[in-house]
Parts: structure tokens; sequence; C-alpha cells
């Protein structure tokens, strides 16, 4: 065989291999494009908090997608440990065809290389357990708050409800005194324009109910459109889930062990200081060893063994990464500083929310609802006897409704704060009691 024949086919196997490695991609966008939504779960009927938390963190596509980082995270732990492919060569004399090689090399990560790689993807897998446990744990946050809203909503337009029937009856006998003549055309007025406004209001919070409705089957992961079965009491989950997990004092110390942003920057900063340590030995030889088997006319059967180093002579490129990693483990520092502060203002200002929601829920609830109406009967009373006038009794039946919203508010603004407690202290969850009564309340410093 020719020199040229040779040298021909040996390039018509090249250019195939070129083609084939070159040869266009067609990505499949068909499970984008068709978005299959999967039917929901059912959700319990008179579901507490704890079973909507729980339908939510099995749920929700957000926890999906954190667990599929999770395995991610655990399949680069795996790869991280493994030895780099090695290398087969072939070669092919073209103008001798009695010679040929076959060669077999392979990479061992010396310095320790191979270890600070595993410890590096470990510490990653770590972080991401961790922010899987963030996500879990501000989905929670974001199930109570969009519940105590809901409830409060629901509570509002019952209230409102009754107010409407007061101002029914109200209206119902400035009607009858009218036609007695013991009542002005204003005064008559002046009720029945309350009394649209109260039904308009109503109506107003019959939409408002389903947006909120809507908020809350987004946290739980569910379609916005989906009914929520149950008859709900915001008392009844106040009682059940909003007193403080621990003393003030101790949920700062069980902040800094357990907070799960916390917890997975400080992983991030172990993983940068493995990187560290990796691009510290950038600069060191890789060694190769191998072997290589021969066939010539002259020595045919030679199997000879390889060893090889590089040569790190750019010395600018290491010293480059060494300043990048040294960069990237301050930053880390750096932020992780900045989270701790944050997640303790996150925390001062909920536990001020707590106390300021307890404040205003005893003083509303044991005090002033129960004097407002008191006050509503006898105004109305009295101007049925032409002891008071219509001024007397709008004002009272407003003041009323506004002290009953007070209290409800104050319920749900509690709620809300331990929320955003337990989901900076997400351990926190599992250890509080199922229920709280105001006998067995945590206390704490109001001053």
């Amino acid at each position: 065989m020719s020199f040229f024949t040779r040298t021909a086919r040996l390039t018509v196997a090249v250019a195939t291999l070129t083609l084939a490695a070159c040869a266009s991609y067609s990505p499949n966008y068909e499970a984008l494009d068709q978005q299959v939504r999967a039917e929901s779960a059912p959700l319990p009927v008179d579901a507490d908090i704890a079973e909507l938390i729980r339908y939510a963190q099995r749920h929700h596509p957000a926890v999906l997608a954190a667990e599929a980082r999770l395995e991610r995270a655990r399949a680069g732990s795996v790869a991280a440990g493994a030895f780099a492919d090695p290398q087969l060569s072939i070669s092919q004399g073209l103008n001798d065809a009695d010679y040929q090689t076959l060669g077999l090399s392979q990479e061992i990560p010396v310095f320790g290389r191979r270890g600070m790689s595993i410890e590096q993807a470990r510490t990653a897998e770590r972080a991401a357990q961790a922010r899987l446990v963030e996500v879990k744990a501000d989905l929670a946050a974001n199930v109570v708050q969009a519940f105590s809203e809901y409830l409060y909503v629901g509570e509002n337009q019952r209230l409102q409800g009754d107010l409407v029937q007061l101002l029914e009856q109200f209206t119902a006998v400035a009607e009858r005194s009218y036609a007695a003549g013991s009542v002005s055309m204003p005064d008559l007025l002046r009720a029945q324009n309350a009394l649209d406004e109260a039904r308009s209001d109503y109506q107003n919070l019959d939409a408002m109910l389903f947006s909120q409705r809507a908020r809350l089957n987004s946290a739980l992961g569910r379609d916005a459109r989906t009914e929520i079965e149950g008859d709900y009491s915001l008392i009844q989950s106040h009682r059940e889930f909003a007193r403080l997990p621990a003393p003030a004092d101790e949920l700062y110390a069980l902040l800094k062990e357990q907070n799960p942003a916390l917890l997975a920057s400080r992983f991030e900063v172990e993983s940068m200081l493995v990187g560290q340590d990796l691009a510290d030995s950038a600069g060191l030889p890789r060694l190769m060893v191998g072997a290589e088997y021969m066939n010539t006319a002259m020595a045919s059967d030679t199997i000879v063994g390889m060893v090889s180093v590089s040569l790190p002579i750019w010395r600018s490129n290491y010293r480059a990464q060494r300043d990048a990693a040294k960069a990237d483990v301050e930053t880390g520092i750096q932020q992780l500083r900045a989270a701790e502060l944050e997640v303790q203002a996150e925390l001062s200002m909920a536990l001020y929310q707590w106390r300021e929601a307890e404040r205003n829920r005893e003083l509303y609830g044991d005090v002033l609802v129960a004097r407002s109406e008191q006050a509503v009967a006898t105004t109305l009373s009295n101007y049925q006897n032409g002891n008071a006038g219509f001024t007397d009794v709008i004002t009272s039946q407003r003041e009323w409704l506004s002290f009953a919203l007070a209290h409800r508010r104050a319920l749900a603004n509690q709620l809300a704060a331990v929320a955003t407690i337990h989901a900076l202290i997400p351990a926190s969850l599992s250890e509080t009691a199922p229920a709280a009564t105001q006998d067995n309340k945590v206390e704490v410093d109001h001053e």
C-alpha cells in the first residue's frame, strides 16, 4: 500500500469523525410546551395549621426544586471522588506499515487534590441541605401568614355582616319612627345610606376573601381557584399556634445555631476555603502514569512504562487563581456576617410584633370589645326611647366594629409574627406544644 493511499484513508477517517462530532443538535422542548398540570393532592377538611404546613412542604414546587438541587449536589459529591478518565492513544506509521503504538495513561491526583475536591463537594451538599430546610421554613411562614390573613378577612366579613344586621334593625326603627312623625327625613336618609354603605363593604370583603384564598392556595402549591373546605376559626387557630416557642433570650441563641440561611452560608464559606486550598495547589505539577505498547519491524511487542508531569510555568495565571479564591473567601465571610445581622434584626422585629399584638389582643379582646357591645345595645335602646340621637347610634356601632376588627387584627398579626420566628428557627416548630391557652403561654418581657 503506497504512502499516498494510507494518507488518503487516514484523512477520510479523521474527516468522518470530525463531521460526526459536529453534527447538529435538536433539543426536545415538548415537555415545556405542554406543561401538563398534575392533579393537586386532596387537602384534609378542617386541616389545622400543622397539616397545612405539612401539605405545602410535600407538594409545593419550590420544595421539589430544592430537593432536586440537593440531589444534584449529592451527585456532585459522587463525581468529585471519581478519578479522571484514562487516556488511550493509538498511532500508525504513515510511511512504515509495521509501526504501531498503543498507549494508556492515567492522571494520579497528588498533593491531596482528590480529597479537597471531595470535601468541597460535601460542603456544597450540606449547603444544599440547609437551603432545602430554608425553603421549607419560608414556605411554612408563607402558609401561616396567608392562612391568618384569609381567616382575618373571613372574620371581617362576618363582623361586617353583623353590622349590616344591626343597621337593618336600626333602619327599620327609623322608618317606623319617620312614619309616626318622630324622626326627620335627614335622619332616615342617613340610616339608609349607612346601611347601603355597610352592604357594599360586605360585598367588597367577599371579593377580598377570594383573593386571600388564592394567596393561600399559592402558598400550599395549589391552583388559586381551588376551594378550601372546612369551618375555620381565627381564635382557635391563634390558640393552637400563636405562642412563642421559647423565651426571647433563648431564641437569639437558637438563631445562630439553627437558622438555615446562616448554616447554608457557613457551608458555602467552608466550600470557598477548600477552594482556596485547591487554588494553592493549582501551581503544583500534575502527574500522569501509563504504559505504551509498540510494534515495529525492528523491535516487536515492546512495552514501556511512562511517567509525565505538567510544567506549571505560567505563574501569573496561578497567582490570579489564588487571589480570586482569597477574594471569594473574604466575600463569603462578610456575607455571613451580614446575614447574621439581618436575621437578628428580623427576629427582633418579629418579637416586637408579637408583643405589640399581645398587648392589643388583651386590650381589645378582654376590655374594649365587651364595652362597645354594651354601648351599642344601650344606645339603640335609648334611641328607641327618644333618649339618644342618630349620630350616637351610628358612632357606637362603628366603634364596636373597629374594636372587634382590631382584636382580630391582633390575632392575625400574632400568628404572622410566630410564623416568622419559626421560619428563622425551624427546629422550634416541632418543639411547640399543639395548643396554648392563656394559662400556659410563655411570658416575655414587655419592657
